[in-house]
């Protein structure tokens, strides 16, 4: 089984990708936001960290942490998002790594982990190959501000807080441009799991 990261700067398509890869091969994906979410809930192996750290103005009403106020709350907080990171990164990774194994066993014959920050938490380091999935800065605005409502100024503070592109491309085994048709990134995809 070969286990591959999926990455890249926010709106760049990474949800397109998966969406495509799910129907074409036998994987498994995972995706480190859904897994962070279940981490994060009540009883989970981050919830008295993150509440210790963030203080009880992060529950909802039934005591559940609120990632839209956890995020207010860190959002341009270096230091801040820093401690969250310690705290919730290096349990997705074991849990990672967990779901990779148990994927094996039952016999698929890839495993995808997807992660807009992958290279930042180390989680590269369990995997065979790191697949950038590639945008322009301008079109990947444009997709923030027209399909997620973001201002232009929130879009743009996201995209100051990752990795540049040059990062990526750096880290990453392959590159799928997902700028233009989708027929053409659904190519490359192809072309990478033959």
């Amino acid at each position: 089984m070969k286990r591959i990261g999926i990455t890249g700067g926010i709106g760049a398509g990474k949800s397109i990708v998966l969406d495509y890869i799910a129907g074409i091969c036998n994987c498994r994906i995972l995706q480190a936001d859904q897994l962070a979410w279940e981490l994060e809930d009540i009883g989970g192996p981050c919830y008295d960290g993150l509440l210790k750290l963030l203080g009880e103005g992060i529950l909802t009403e039934d005591g559940r942490i609120d990632r839209k106020k956890m995020g207010a709350m860190i959002f341009g907080c270096p230091d801040l998002v820093s401690a969250v990171n310690h705290i919730v990164h290096p349990v997705v990774k074991k849990e990672a790594v967990k779901e990779a194994q148990k994927a094996e066993k039952e016999g698929y014959d890839y495993f995808f982990f997807e992660a807009a920050l992958l290279i930042e938490s180390g989680c590269d380091a369990f995997l065979d190959e790191v697949w950038y999935i590639y945008a322009p800065r301008k079109e990947r605005l444009k997709r923030l501000m027209n399909d997620r409502g973001y201002t232009r100024e929130k879009a743009l503070s996201i995209m100051r807080g990752q990795l540049s592109e040059k990062e990526f491309r750096q880290h990453a085994d392959r590159v799928i441009d997902n700028s233009g048709d989708p027929e053409r990134t659904y190519r490359q995809c192809r072309k990478w799991l033959t």
